[in-house]
Parts: C-alpha cells; structure tokens; sequence
C-alpha cells in the first residue's frame, strides 16, 4: 500500500484535503435521485466518470427514458459504472478490489490510520461487484474505488502510463484537485497524461494521448483558454456523453440524442486543419497539407499535393488558408447543413454550485446554426459553459429551462 499512496498521494494530504477525498457513494434526494453527491472540493475527477457511465448504462445499455428510471434501475447502474471503469483499467484477467467493511467507524481517521481499515482481494475480471459497491457507500467509498482502480490498472504500469515527464501525484495533497491522468484513467482506463490523440513527439519523447475513441467524451475550458486541444478521440465518444472540465472543477454533460456525439463533415475538416493549427491561427504550413489530408483519407500521391499545394498558395507565402482548404476539399459543405436542436442535461456534484443547492439534473435546448459568427467565439462566450462547448459545436446556442449551470 506504500507504493499506492506514494503514486496518488505522493506526501500525507493536508488534514483538510484527506476529509474532502473521504466521502461514499450517495445519491442527492432531490429530482430523480440518480445524481451522485460531492461533499467537498476535490474528488470530482472520479465522481463525475462514475455518473457518466451510470448514465450510459441507462440511457443507451438499457435504453430507458429518463422519465422512468426507478430506484432499482440506479442501483444496477452504479454496479455497472464500477465494472465500465475497472474492466477498461484492467491490464490482466482479474481485479483488485481495495474494500472497507460497512462496519467501520465512521468517523474520518487521519491519514496514515486509515489504511488499516482496507482489505485487499483479487477476483476474476467477470465478477459480481455488488456486494462491494454496497460497501463503497460508507465513509472510505470513494477511496476504496479509487485505489481499486489504481491496483487493478497495477502501478507499473500507471508509471508507463504517465511517462518520462511524470509531474508530483494523481491527487495534490495541499490542494486535494486531482492531475489530468487520474481522469484520463477513469475516462479510458489508461493513466496518460495529454487529451490529444495517439502519441507526439517532442524532441525525442514520446508523448502519450488517447489511443483510440472512448465511449465517455472530454471537454475543457482550457481549450477555449488555447491551453490544450482536446483530440477526436475524447472530443466524439462512442456515447453523447461528455465529462466537462473547468479550471478547477469537473462536472457532466449529456444528451439523449445519440447522433450528436459524431461530428459534421464540416467538423471532421476543421479537425484534421486544427491537428496541425496547434496554435488556432487559421492556417497550416504547405508542407502539412498531405498529413491533414492523410488523416482526412483523402489522395496524398506527390503529383496530387504538389498541384493542390500551388492551387490552395497561389502567392507562395509557404501557408493555406481554412477558408481556401475548406472551399477546395469540401465544397458547399455549409449549404448542405441544416440547423438541428437536441436536449442537453448537466450535472454538478457540489451543491453549493446548483439553485437552492439542490443537486439534480438542469435540462435545456441546444439549437446548433449553420451559419458561425465572430460572436460565437469559444473564448468570448458570455458564459463558461457555453465556452467549453464551442469547443466541439462552435454555432451552439443553449435555452436551459431554469438558469445557466456551474461548472465550477
């Protein structure tokens, strides 16, 4: 257990920030109950991964309406987010459950006591979860998942994971937010520390990203701050589901529309552009037209790209244009779009961040334009949530029926 406190802890948390991680697996008695609780700061990076699934399962796995999700329906819903999550981490046939029985006090003991409250096993990958996931409703809950989680994926292999410019813990023990790679775990199974696709280079280092689609999305504000791009693998999930990321605060967006996690062909061009415009200049070098097309699928035989790279840089300024490439490749593509709404929910844990702090689901209408804008700017929008989903529809506009939510 020493290596395991050392890789998520790295030195004892603040008193503070060991209490705000020291909470179960409740659901809030308001709206449908099917939304989990946040006691404190901090460990939203694994509740919000855990709500996520319980919504896949639901509303795509078993296909209910929202309007008839009973109380039995969510208990078989958290048991199956618990097996989404530990089966992707899973880097062998079995598990490890780190459990605490329901017996234990309590009442938070201080860090290093609360160890020998755990009690380790190893079942085979198929097993039946529910008797610990009863168990993770006590005080520890959420650690004994999350240490579950971190044994099962198995630590040397976290340390791969994470790479050669592995910074400090999964969790800051002063500040109790928890880094990119312990969500990315709970997201993808795969502690990787980036959110673009596959891997990059840098001078001889391999960067790790997201390897391939996830069924649960990612989006970020620090995407619309130009700190990251968050690739397609994150940003177009098998499941219209996405965790959303704020500057200090992780919470959930998702709709029961299923389509609209696949991108337009307009989206799917500006993607492959923006893989190679890392800074959002709208524009790429010529040299990096035959890997935008590559990625895209399309023709790349010299002959081809040496007569599109005169055509689309006609003055020989060395650059191409969005517009130009856009117009080239994918000619008339905003006229055959068409206007589309679909229903949105979020969820946030905190309820000092929700009305009259009542933590439930907030419902609203996103209607997505043809026609963009300068106002539909990511990093202009009037609000923070808006700004983070322009990051994957840039026209979006939103009605929500009763006040914009927080996403911090």
């Amino acid at each position: 257990m020493d290596r395991l406190c050392e890789l998520i802890w790295d030195v004892p948390p603040e008193p503070s920030v060991f209490t705000r991680w020291s909470q179960g697996f409740t659901f809030s008695d308001h709206g449908k109950k099917l939304t989990l609780v946040q006691e404190g700061g901090g460990p939203c990076s694994v509740l919000a991964p855990v709500q996520a699934f319980l919504i896949k399962h639901l509303l795509f796995d078993r296909k209910l309406e929202l309007t008839a999700i009973t109380e039995a329906d969510i208990s078989t819903a958290l048991v199956s987010s618990f097996s989404s999550i530990l089966h992707s981490a899973a880097s062998g046939s079995t598990l490890t459950l780190v459990s605490c029985p329901t017996s234990a006090p309590a009442d938070v003991a201080s860090y290093p006591d609360h160890l020998s409250k755990f009690q380790t096993s190893t079942v085979p990958l198929n097993s039946d979860l529910t008797e610990f996931v009863k168990q993770c409703g006590g005080r520890y809950g959420l650690l004994s998942f999350l240490y579950s989680v971190v044994l099962t994926r198995g630590i040397d292999v976290i340390l791969t994971d994470l790479g050669p410019m592995m910074e400090g813990s999964l969790i800051h023990s002063k500040f109790g937010h928890s880094n990119q790679s312990l969500l990315n775990l709970m997201l993808t199974g795969a502690a990787v520390p980036n959110v673009f696709d596959g891997a990059r280079d840098l001078g001889g280092i391999e960067l790790a990203g997201i390897k391939e689609q996830s069924e649960v999305g990612y989006l970020t504000l620090l995407e619309a701050l130009r700190f990251c791009q968050v690739g397609e693998n994150l940003k177009c999930p098998k499941f219209p589901i996405w965790v959303l990321g704020s500057e200090s605060h992780t919470t959930l967006l998702f709709s029961t529309d299923a389509a609209i996690s696949a991108h337009s062909p307009l989206q799917n061009a500006k993607a492959a552009f923006d893989q190679f415009d890392l800074e959002g200049n709208g524009f790429i070098p010529t040299t990096d037209l035959p890997k935008v097309l590559e990625h895209l699928q399309m023709v790349t035989d010299d002959d081809y790209i040496s007569f599109m790279r005169d055509r689309l840089d006609p003055d020989t300024s060395g650059i191409i244009l969005f517009p130009a490439f856009l117009e080239e490749f994918f000619p008339g593509v905003s006229q055959d779009m068409q206007e589309r709404q679909f229903p949105l929910f979020h969820y946030n844990g905190l309820a000092q961040s929700n009305i009259e702090g009542r933590v439930e689901l907030r419902g609203g209408v996103a209607t997505v334009y043809v026609e963009y804008n300068s106002l539909m700017d990511a990093g202009t929008a009037p609000t923070s949530i808006l700004r983070v989903l322009r990051t994957k529809w840039p026209t979006i506009e939103i009605q929500w029926e009763s006040g914009v939510p927080s996403i911090d």
